[in-house]
């Protein structure tokens, strides 16, 4: 009797040890393996067909190169870096498949979420699985960053930008009647978070809202001249590229003379694209990711080595992938197999010059970067073909200190 009750103990020991170890796992335990001397398969979850899949592969050369750079070095503590592509179809679906697929061949980390509802395909793939995901580009999903502790961005979000674009038009160019579109799709997640934060940050900063009016892509002359209606010192068209730059035609034709102004969707190829043609824009500006102009040594050496590899000039799709590949591989860094030292590995990036901005890490996974404010210029050596010119680059923590040396002055 004794015997069977030792029995019976051992084996309740045994489920109770099983189920327990069952919980710890996914919580600690990547699927990175520090003592493997072979590669480091990272899984690039990307926009490749579908809407979005100019972007995406932009993103992929930019993913490569950083490949390619490591590569040709020492690579990731000696192992070689591989790329797993895999293609989100630009669908929130396709990209949880994607993930799926990506660690089934092996992937240990992930890059991806050009947008922010394919980010919303990934976070909570990332977190079963157990493989860090850093997003380069989604700006939304605020609420998920910090809840998810297997998720990270290299890029800000768009409450971060939302208050940059507030303080600019207050401090900087004493903005005091504000007028606020957001697209009409009620789908356009984006839109819809830029535009309530925008006119929420401009509130609290002491400026009044006077208009927000809804653009339908296929008549956004009707929302314009609302918006005009009001006399406003600005109008905020946080819209789609191709959209926002046709806004931006119609409000000089409507006779608008102050400022335009959006967050970073104008920061992408079809927005001037779709400008050309117009002599002069005049008073504007956007948050971006980046600025051509600039001019510290590890954005000119990564501008320099993608155009004599690649043929032409990086945009914001490439460099934010290249930053967010290397800070994916430095949470990997002194051989990090649980997600405890990945987090602290990615916390010490401290003042860390990437090629797009100076990265901060916080706890939570919150972030703190350089957003950089472009206007729409002209280049005279090219038949004053419109460009975007930077106006300045600030780090997110400083903005309360720069808006009050602002208002001071």
């Amino acid at each position: 009797m004794r015997k069977n009750l030792f029995l019976l103990f051992l084996c309740v020991s045994a489920l109770f040890m099983t189920a327990f170890c069952g919980c710890t796992v996914p919580e600690e335990i990547l699927r990175f393996e520090p003592e493997s001397r072979e590669s480091v398969k990272i899984g690039l979850v990307l926009p490749l067909s579908g809407t979005d899949a100019g972007q995406g592969k932009k993103m992929l050369a930019g993913a490569r190169f950083a490949a390619d750079c490591l590569n040709s070095g020492r690579g990731h503590f000696g192992r070689r870096v591989e790329l797993i592509v895999e293609d989100s179809g630009s669908t929130r679906s396709g990209a949880a498949a994607a993930l799926e697929r990506a660690v089934g061949a092996g992937a240990v980390g992930i890059v991806g979420g050009y947008s922010t509802v394919e980010a919303q395909g990934l976070t909570g793939i990332a977190r079963d699985k157990r493989v860090p995901l850093v997003i380069p580009m989604a700006t939304g999903n605020d609420d998920i960053i910090g809840s998810n502790a297997f998720v990270f961005r290299s890029v800000f979000t768009d409450r971060q930008q939302a208050e940059m674009i507030a303080g600019f038009m207050k401090y900087y160019r004493r903005v005091k009647r504000l007028a606020v579109t957001v697209s009409a799709n009620p789908d356009d997640i984006y839109s819809r978070n830029v535009a309530r934060d925008v006119a929420d940050a401009f509130r609290k900063l002491g400026g009044e809202v006077i208009s927000m009016c809804e653009v339908d892509p296929a008549d956004p002359l009707t929302a314009l001249k609302q918006a005009v209606s009001f006399v406003p010192d600005a109008v905020i068209l946080p819209l789609e590229a191709e959209t926002a730059a046709k806004c931006c035609k119609l409000l000089r034709e409507l006779g608008f003379v102050g400022l335009i102004g959006g967050p970073d969707s104008w920061d992408d190829p079809r927005f001037f694209s779709t400008l050309q043609g117009v002599k002069k824009i005049g008073n504007s500006f956007y948050t971006a990711f980046y600025s051509d102009e600039a001019r510290h040594a590890e954005f000119t050496a990564f501008r320099k080595g993608f155009r004599e590899k690649n043929f032409y000039y990086p945009g914001s799709c490439e460099i934010q992938t290249f930053d967010a590949v290397n800070m994916l591989l430095i949470g990997f860094g002194n051989n990090a197999g649980s997600l405890k030292r990945f987090q602290k590995n990615w916390r010490g990036m401290r003042k860390h010059a990437g090629a797009a901005a100076i990265y901060t890490m916080k706890r939570k996974n919150a972030i703190d970067r350089t957003i950089y404010i472009n206007r729409i210029g002209t280049v005279p050596e090219l038949g004053n073909k419109l460009v975007p010119r930077n106006i300045t680059g600030l780090q997110y923590s400083r903005l309360e200190d720069y808006n009050a040396g602002m208002e001071e002055k």
